[in-house]
């Protein structure tokens, strides 16, 4: 378990997050569960009645999610509250949250059946549905839709190509007896991981998490492994065709710079400082060239997934400027390895990333995720550490990571509708 404390922070939250394995067998199972559990537990079966306990706890609230850690999926669970300095009449709030996020976890409303415990069919319905939902939404944004089906084959082989909601169809056809399955398993065998963010921690409340755990039957933990991914021996191409008003085109690179430890603050800080610098930024080379002087697409950033060592390149266009676009990202990618960029790009990227880096304490879920991401790193790194070592960054360390960057994925979205579209 980690605490992060600080009497600076007016609320307490506590995330468990259980990684578990991501196959494409379970991931539905999986996804399902932050749905099914975040609402409702044994002591309080309804969504009314939860809501109602909630209200009396200063709008305590209660949340699920899912999401990836590198080849894993972490299924979340989270509670926050007003601090207990605030309670009206001395109330222990914080206990009290914490003691219904545990129920909701390990009591959930369940039945009996002939094929023994499931989640009561009716409930378990709608939550799949809310699963459903999100798939559909995550396929009608083209954009989101483009990066998805790019790391599909970036990572090909790999539970990072894997969605950690799984397919539309796996979920339609998700049972209650499959979901109960998983959550057992999730409670069996997963990776816990434990964060409180708040002014002060009470004995009561890490007995309480002791007593919870403890009493759950845990056997062949799940170990994360952290394993950048493998470069192709040549640069794969997949072009899909769909009614869209916009193509979208999906560059994905890896990169062989650095130890890959995200706790390696030299290493963070050069990763970082180039994507800024190359197209993570609205003065970034992509920005400023590609979109903005050429007019070749409506949108070109980067972003990286630096456990996986990655970087991709998403970019909207007209089918005519696919490949003039494709063609000016590689000419960037190349001006940056001969260091050809401003000072003042550098400078301006530098202060963008310690602006960003300064907001991580004064948030407690970006406190909580921000050590998270290391929790498999034996000292992790602070966000002052990490701050610090961006002044230290040169031009010719920024130029070393593009010259180890090779093209691995191109994926286009293509579509023949004239009028370009928001996503």
């Amino acid at each position: 378990m980690t605490a992060l404390m600080s009497d600076n922070f007016k609320t307490s939250g506590f995330i468990i997050r259980f990684i578990v394995p991501l196959t494409e067998e379970r991931a539905a199972a999986f996804g399902v569960l932050p749905f099914i559990l975040e609402d409702t537990c044994r002591r309080l079966p309804t969504i009314t009645e939860f809501s109602r306990y909630q209200g009396m706890l200063y709008g305590a609230s209660v949340r699920g999610g899912i999401s990836r850690y590198c080849d894993s999926a972490a299924v979340s669970f989270s509670a926050s509250c007003i601090d207990d300095r605030y309670a009206l009449n001395g109330e222990k709030i914080t206990y009290e949250t914490l003691r219904l996020l545990l129920d909701c976890i390990t009591d959930p409303v369940t039945e009996e059946t002939v094929w023994g415990t499931v989640f009561p069919q009716k409930q378990f319905e709608l939550k799949r549905q809310e699963l459903i939902d999100l798939i559909d939404a995550d396929i009608n944004d083209k954009r989101s839709y483009a990066i998805k089906q790019a790391a599909q084959t970036v990572y090909k082989g790999e539970g990072a190509g894997i969605s950690v909601k799984g397919e539309r169809a796996a979920a339609a056809a998700l049972t209650n007896r499959e979901a109960y399955s998983a959550y057992k398993d999730m409670l069996r065998s997963a990776r816990v991981e434990i964060t409180f963010v708040g002014s002060s921690l009470t004995d009561e409340c890490i007995g309480l998490i002791n007593e919870r755990f403890q009493a759950l039957e845990r056997e062949n933990i799940f170990l994360p492994e952290i394993k950048p991914s493998p470069l192709k021996e040549k640069t794969e191409e997949v072009t899909e065709s769909m009614s869209v008003a916009q193509c979208k085109t999906v560059m994905g690179f890896k990169f062989s710079y650095g130890s890959g430890k995200i706790s390696d603050p030299h290493y963070r800080a050069v990763a970082a400082l180039f994507d800024t610098v190359f197209g993570g930024s609205p003065f970034s080379m992509l920005f400023k060239n590609v979109r903005e002087k050429l007019s070749l697409c409506y949108y070109c950033s980067a972003s990286q997934n630096i456990n996986k060592k990655t970087v991709f390149v998403d970019s909207g266009v007209e089918e005519e400027n696919i490949v003039p676009a494709k063609e000016e990202i590689l000419r960037q990618l190349e001006a940056v390895k001969r260091g050809e960029f401003t000072d003042e790009i550098l400078a301006q990227s530098k202060l963008y990333v310690i602006g960003s880096t300064k907001g991580v304490n004064e948030n407690p879920s970006s406190v909580s995720e921000w050590y998270f991401m290391q929790f498999l790193d034996e000292k992790p790194m602070t966000p002052e550490d990490f701050a610090k070592s961006i002044e230290e960054v040169t031009r010719e360390d920024i130029m070393e990571f593009a010259k180890s960057m090779a093209l691995d994925t191109v994926y286009t979205l293509k579509g023949n509708a004239q009028s370009p579209e928001k996503n």
